[in-house]
C-alpha cells in the first residue's frame, strides 16, 4: 500500500496534474508510511523470534552449558557488548552507502541537464534523457555497497568462534540480536515519522508567530533534511537489520561443529 501511494504521488507530480490530486496522494502516502511501519514491526518481531530459535539451536549444537554462557563470565559479557555494537556498525555502513549512491545520481542528473540541450527547460523536441545510466548507478551501487556489510555479518561469528571459542559466539549473537531488534523498530518508526513531518509542514499545519510554515521556509528545509535521513532509515538500514539477525545466527549454527573442533584443537 505504501509504495503504491508514494509512486502515485510521484506520477501525479511528473504529469503536472492539479494540486488537489497531489494533496490527496500525499494524504494517502502519509497513511502508507504508518501502515509500512506497522508491517515492519511484524517483520522485526519475526526476525527476533527466528534469531532466538537459531541461537538456541546453536547453543545445543555447540554443546554449551548454562554455566559456559553465563553473563558472569568476562568473555561472555565482553562478547555481548561487542555483539551489541555490530548492528550500529552495519547500520552506519548502509546509511553511508545510500548517501554515496545518491550523490552519484545527483551528479549524473546534473551532467545530463548540462550536456543535453533543452532537457532542463523541457523544450519541445529535446533529446531524451539517459534513464538507463541512472538505473545502472542505482543497481550497481546496491550490489557493490553491500559487499563490506555482508563481509562484516558473515566474518564476525567465524572470527569470534576461531579465536575465542563457541561460548564467545553465543555472547556475540545475544548482543547483536538484542541491539538489532530495538534499532530496527526505532528506525522504521522514526523514518516514517520524519517523512510525515515534512508532509505536515507542507500542508501548512505548523504556524509560527501567525505565519504558516510551508515550502521554502526554514522549518520546511529542516523537515526535508529529516526526510532525507529518514528514507534510508525506514527503507534500507532498518529492514536490513532483519537480515543481520538471521544471517549471523544461521552462519554460527551451520559452522558450530567446525568452530568447536577448531577451538578444541587450538586449546590442545
Amino acid at each position: 500500500y505504501g509504495p503504491i501511494c508514494d509512486n502515485a504521488g510521484g506520477i501525479a507530480e511528473m504529469a503536472e496534474m492539479p494540486s488537489e490530486v497531489r494533496d490527496r496522494t500525499d494524504a494517502l502516502d502519509g497513511l502508507g508510511n504508518t501502515t509500512a511501519a506497522t508491517g515492519k514491526g511484524f517483520a522485526i518481531g519475526s526476525a527476533c523470534l527466528v534469531g532466538l530459535a537459531l541461537f538456541g539451536a546453536f547453543v545445543t549444537r555447540a554443546g554449551l552449558t548454562t554455566d559456559e554462557i553465563s553473563l558472569l563470565s568476562p568473555l561472555i559479557f565482553a562478547s555481548l557488548i561487542f555483539g551489541a555494537m555490530i548492528p550500529y556498525w552495519f547500520f552506519a555502513m548502509t546509511m553511508k552507502s545510500v548517501g554515496k549512491a545518491a550523490n552519484e545520481m545527483v551528479k549524473e542528473v546534473a551532467r545530463q541537464f548540462r550536456e543535453i540541450p533543452g532537457l532542463l527547460e523541457g523544450a519541445p523536441g529535446h533529446a531524451p534523457a539517459d534513464h538507463a545510466r541512472c538505473i545502472a548507478i542505482s543497481t550497481d551501487a546496491s550490489l557493490r555497497e553491500m559487499i563490506l556489510p555482508g563481509v562484516l555479518v558473515m566474518a564476525t561469528p567465524l572470527l569470534f568462534g576461531t579465536l575465542l571459542g563457541t561460548d564467545a559466539v553465543a555472547g556475540l549473537l545475544a548482543g547483536s540480536i538484542a541491539s538489532a531488534v530495538q534499532m530496527a523498530i526505532s528506525s522504521s518508526n522514526t523514518g516514517g515519522a520524519w517523512d510525515n513531518a515534512k508532509k505536515y509542514v507542507e500542508k501548512g499545519q505548523v504556524v509560527i508567530d501567525g505565519v504558516p510554515q510551508r515550502k521554502g521556509s526554514e522549518l520546511h528545509k529542516a523537515a526535508v533534511v529529516g526526510d532525507t535521513v529518514g528514507d534510508p532509515f525506514k527503507d534500507t538500514s532498518g529492514p536490513s537489520l532483519n537480515i543481520l539477525i538471521k544471517l549471523m545466527s544461521i552462519i554460527a549454527l551451520v559452522m558450530a561443529p567446525a568452530l568447536k573442533a577448531t577451538w578444541m584443537s587450538t586449546e590442545q
